[in-house]
């Protein structure tokens, strides 16, 4: 094989051989993963994207004090503000939206302002080309 030869490749997955030909792999995430419609104002359109922004615990206290009580308060498990274990700490997850592809850019452009101390979770499906991020099950305080 010399260096100008292509890359072997694996067999191609065309749509008859995905769930019997009802949906692609990125159908059935949109559908079973997201488990909304596109958040935008009168639009039901299936997600192709989910983004969710992240803060650190502490500093989601030391910002948002208002915020963080309001929460504690009426939290039917007990006072505490429910977080999410990373590698970076607790979080506390304060927003999750999805979009169809008509809006999807949009929602990306609005993602990228967001401030540097919250970390924002871009989900866009299955896919060789898109990185995996596994999030736990498990939200403790």
């Amino acid at each position: 094989m010399s260096p100008r030869d292509p890359k072997p490749r694996g067999e191609k997955i065309h749509r008859e051989k995905l769930f019997g030909g009802v949906a692609t792999a990125q159908e059935v995430h949109a559908k079973h993963g997201f488990r909304q419609a596109c958040t935008a104002p009168k639009c039901k359109n299936i997600p192709v994207i989910q983004i969710k922004m992240l803060m650190l615990h502490d500093e989601f206290v030391q910002r948002q004090p208002k915020l963080a009580a309001m929460i504690a308060m009426t939290n039917e498990a007990g006072p505490y503000i429910p977080a999410v274990p990373t590698t970076f700490g607790p979080m506390v997850m304060f927003s999750k939206v999805t979009a169809c592809r008509v809006h999807q850019k949009e929602l990306e452009k609005a993602a990228a302002k967001a401030p540097s101390y919250v970390l924002v979770e871009i989900d866009r499906g299955p896919g060789a080309d898109k990185p995996q991020v596994q999030v736990a099950g498990l939200i403790t305080a």
